[in-house]
């Protein structure tokens, strides 16, 4: 018996500044994201512990346990309950062996479970096409979505579009890796089949990033910053199309770009 669950904090903080800028100087007031801390415990083990924006912690729950490989889909996960500052997830079964002494240090301040990418090799189906256009919007309306980075500066923003460019599911976090989880999380608890969708993102695309999207089955992956050789390199072995500076009217497509309908330049 875990008692009752704990309220998960606020996901700002204000506090009293001197604001300086070409007018002068004056006091001021602004909000400031809050950095929290959570332990994720799967089948009574702790396998990752984190920092995180302390929300949407059921979808991170899921988004995590299915981009990390941990479980092979969301129909392995029977329970998720959040007494923060612990998560506790129950599974009917692992899709690969999870043990404390293969934890790692993320670039993201997490503690999780060591991967390699060298072991990702099935390839993904064609999945969609879209126009470059829709990509363009989709990178406009996660911009548009990003109201506790315009708030806090603070934040990066993911969002899922299916290949008609609606979003399916967008969400904020301080760390770009939670911001992945929590978005697929969501999409996959609201039942979207993110083989027919398409991933935008802020920050860096390292191998880390595109292995989370290639677990989620998502063929289309962009971000409005640049990637890295790692992230190139399993985009191209898993046949995903990854798009990087996607900052309209530029994109460069590192990898299968058949999946994005570019305008007829001869027009």
């Amino acid at each position: 018996m875990k008692g009752q669950p704990v309220p998960c904090p606020p996901v700002t903080q204000e506090y009293d500044i001197i604001d300086i800028n070409e007018e002068g100087n004056h006091h001021t007031w602004v909000e400031v994201c809050v950095e929290d801390s959570v332990n994720l415990i799967v089948n009574g083990n702790r396998v990752a512990s984190l920092t995180i924006t302390p929300r949407d912690l059921e979808a991170y729950t899921y988004g995590y346990l299915v981009c990390e490989g941990i479980v092979a889909d969301k129909n392995a996960i029977r329970s998720v309950m959040i007494d923060f500052p612990n998560i506790y997830a129950e599974v009917s079964s692992f899709s690969r062996e999870v043990s404390l002494e293969n934890c790692e240090i993320r670039s993201s301040g997490c503690v999780g479970i060591r991967t390699t990418w060298s072991s990702l090799k099935e390839p993904l189906g064609d999945g969609i096409t879209i126009d470059l256009q829709t990509l363009f919007s989709g990178m406009k309306k996660l911009n548009e979505s990003a109201v506790l980075w315009r708030v806090t500066g603070g934040t990066h923003c993911t969002a899922i579009l299916d290949e008609h460019g609606t979003v399916q599911s967008v969400i904020e976090d301080m760390g770009r890796h939670n911001s992945v989880d929590k978005t697929v999380g969501r999409a996959l608890l609201d039942g979207v089949d993110l083989s027919r969708c398409f991933m935008v993102c802020t920050g860096r695309m390292p191998a880390g990033m595109v292995a989370k999207a290639y677990r989620a089955g998502i063929p289309i992956v962009a971000s409005n910053t640049a990637p890295f050789s790692t992230g190139v390199c399993l985009a191209r072995q898993v046949n995903m199309t990854l798009a990087g500076f996607v900052r309209p009217p530029r994109a460069y497509i590192y990898s299968v770009p058949e999946r994005i309908r570019l305008p007829d330049a001869s027009g």
